[in-house]
């Protein structure tokens, strides 16, 4: 094959790259507002209602199937015709992906949960089919990616995939969110419009990738895999200053999502890749000047990232929570809201405040409100028609307290001057008193959640050490299996009620991811497949670092390699502490094909 050969694009190319083009920069900013049906396995055990209303989900697991689908089709047909790249089904990133998928499979067909684990949780939807089209995308843009040419046009994706995102994300840093807009309200909600535009507000970048944590882990994985592009590339390539352009962009987003996950990231990212890159400049190059240039833009782009955050006053405060919880264990024990615990004594339920004890006395036909033993009088009492009991209305601490009374069951309803409302569920069954779950059966808050780790930092990283406590525990369960994918929210113990009250400031709280990428795959597909995972990162990386130390290939090459691998790094370690979903891990794994197919260019002149 000769070099203009290489340098060209067949048809079959061009579509391929379309198609990834429509992975990294299409599928992230879908948006469209669907009324989706609840799974069977969810209703009543941690969802009531029949659907639920999805803006940023359900369209992009339709489109990521759509396009898995499309994807394969296409690749079986040019694998059998043998025109264009092939897939060497032989090769280690291959199996690992194929030996995740049959686990995955395996969790999924033996679990209990089976409609959610073929097709997702609701408001998540990454369930098996889902899976198997982030395999079938890594390994398509692995096998795409193999020869200079279109290992660059992937390389364009991804970027054009960071303006796409980018735009949104720096409006909203500005304090434009498109959301808010009409135009863009008549997009998302289609013949569903009211005539009102959305309120789809939150305080920092979000994008259009579900919450601003989600953006972080997008935010931060792109920002370190164009940056370090930007930084290795040869000052006479045009797209330096692009990527350049780009990151910069992309950084200040990844600032304005205040994600910690996203800072980690970076610095992850950012710091091994550098030190990479100054190995392979001082030891393999023995260019002195280039090892210190290096090492002079990482150390401004630390110190740049380092003094965004450090004012960025909700950025500072989270991790100044961080730091004195680790150095204080113990300083985040207590409940964080003005609700501390509820219990039942004899058949008088209590819940406990800041300011004291409130309870109903169920000896006096729960018509009795009381706090500190003082009954109050109600402001107001209104007759329920529907459900045949009666509402008592206080006001009490600033707060107005709803009593709702009906059929042996009274619910309170704590309304802060926030706008706040939680909810204490009591009721009366064989003559004794119990807590309620919100469905309004009896729960043991006697009998705690079995937990692991974290004790008195169960506040740590917004909540994240309760969860990630009583999540740890349910992985022993799941060590060749998991209960199936997406499937988490229904092994948490949601009937942990006291916990949630006293540490996530809501007892009836539906925990539905846990905040950890790999507690999340031990859990759903069980910890032999993230053993398998982890042995396909592991195998990336290692092969990464020896292409770059052990070949002769161009310097544009190199940094790509390590561009990626920053990108890869940075995902791993925002997935620390924030959970795949899919607005952001099309984008991944499609990042990582790349980077493996890169691993398999040969190119030793500049291009």
């Amino acid at each position: 094959m000769t070099k203009n050969d290489i340098n060209k694009l067949s048809s079959s190319d061009k579509l391929m790259a379309v198609f990834i083009a429509v992975l990294v920069a299409v599928i992230p900013l879908v948006c469209t507002l669907d009324q989706v049906a609840i799974r069977a396995d969810e209703m009543n055990v941690v969802r009531s209602g029949s659907a639920v209303n999805d803006i940023f989900s359900h369209g992009k697991s339709v489109l990521i199937i759509v396009m898995g689908v499309v994807m394969a089709v296409f690749m079986a047909f040019q694998i059998l015709s043998k025109d264009g790249f092939t897939i060497n089904f032989r090769s280690i990133p291959v199996i690992l992906a194929g030996a995740y998928i049959v686990l995955a499979l395996l969790s999924s067909v033996f679990s209990k949960y089976k409609l959610v684990s073929f097709k997702g949780a609701s408001e998540r939807y990454e369930g098996f089919w889902v899976w198997l089209c982030y395999m079938i995308f890594m390994i398509i843009a692995m096998a795409f990616s193999q020869n200079i040419k279109r290992l660059k046009t992937a390389v364009a994706c991804l970027m054009i995939s960071g303006i796409a995102v980018g735009i949104v994300g720096i409006l909203q840093f500005m304090g434009f969110n498109i959301f808010t807009t009409d135009i863009f309200a008549r997009i998302i909600m289609g013949d569903k419009y009211n005539g009102s535009p959305m309120n789809i507000r939150f305080d920092s970048v979000f994008a259009t990738l579900y919450n601003p944590n989600c953006a972080g882990m997008y935010f931060g994985m792109m920002f370190s895999a164009l940056g370090v592009m930007a930084l290795l590339m040869p000052f006479k390539k045009k797209s330096k200053w692009v990527m350049t352009a780009l990151a910069v962009v992309l950084g200040i987003c990844a600032v304005g999502t205040h994600s910690v996950g996203g800072i980690m990231g970076i610095c992850a990212g950012v710091c091994i890749s550098g030190a990479a890159a100054i190995c392979y400049y001082v030891f393999k190059l023995k260019n002195k000047n280039a090892a210190v240039f290096s090492l002079a833009a990482i150390i401004v782009i630390a110190a740049v990232i380092v003094s965004l955050f450090a004012t960025n006053a909700v950025i500072a405060q989270k991790i100044r929570v961080i730091t004195d919880a680790l150095e204080n264990r113990g300083a985040l024990d207590t409940s964080a809201s003005f609700y501390e615990d509820m219990d039942v004594d004899g058949m008088k339920g209590i819940i406990i405040t800041k300011s004291g004890e409130y309870s109903i006395d169920y000896a006096e036909q729960a018509t009795q409100f009381m706090h500190n033993g003082i009954v109050l009088d109600p402001v107001e009492i209104r007759d329920m028609e529907t459900e045949g009991g009666k509402q008592y209305i206080f006001n009490e601490d600033g707060i107005t307290w709803n009593m709702y009374l009906y059929n042996d069951i009274a619910t309170i309803v704590a309304d802060d001057n926030k706008g706040t409302e939680t909810y204490f569920m009591f009721g009366e069954k064989d003559g004794k008193l119990n807590v309620l779950d919100k469905f309004g059966e009896p729960v043991d808050i006697t009998v705690p959640a079995e937990s692991f780790g974290f004790e008195g930092v169960e506040r740590l990283g917004s909540n994240r050490g309760y969860i990630w406590s009583r999540s740890i525990p349910l992985l022993k369960k799941h060590i060749l299996l998991g209960s199936g994918p997406d499937s988490f929210v229904l092994e948490f113990p949601q009937n942990d009620i006291r916990s949630k009250l006293r540490f996530l400031g809501n007892p009836y709280v539906i925990v539905d991811k846990p905040h950890n990428m790999f507690l999340q795959t031990g859990i759903n597909t069980g910890i032999l497949s993230l053993l398998v995972m982890l042995a396909l990162f592991v195998y990336y990386i290692v092969k990464t670092l020896k292409k770059v130390f052990c070949s002769k290939d161009s310097n544009v090459l190199t940094a790509i390699r390590l561009g990626i691998m920053a990108g890869v790094i940075a995902y791993l370690f925002a997935g620390i502490t924030t959970d795949s979903v899919v607005s952001v891990a099309p984008v991944f794994w499609t990042m990582l094909g790349i980077g493996l197919g890169a691993n398999m260019v040969t190119d030793t002149e500049e291009v």
